[in-house]
């Protein structure tokens, strides 16, 4: 996992390495009535392209390599 340092949050610099990371072990938790025992911090999942996204009846489509360009330009 890489971190950066160089972020800026309204003109203000600051180095994201030394804030307080949620930790690895399991915690219990709630969301929209289901219970869940896992840790906080976990590693993001693999795009599935096979997969119909869709958000308000629209149809979405992955898009990782143009996101990924767009962020290496700049």
């Amino acid at each position: 996992m890489t971190t950066m340092s160089k972020l800026q949050y309204r003109g203000v610099a600051y180095d994201n390495a030394t804030h307080e990371q949620p930790a690895s072990n399991p915690v219990e938790h709630a969301y929209r009535g289901q219970h869940f025992e896992a840790p906080l911090r976990h590693e993001a999942a693999s795009v599935d392209t096979a997969v119909d996204l869709q958000y308000r009846g629209h149809h979405y489509h992955h898009r990782q390599a143009e996101a990924a360009a767009q962020v290496n330009q700049g």
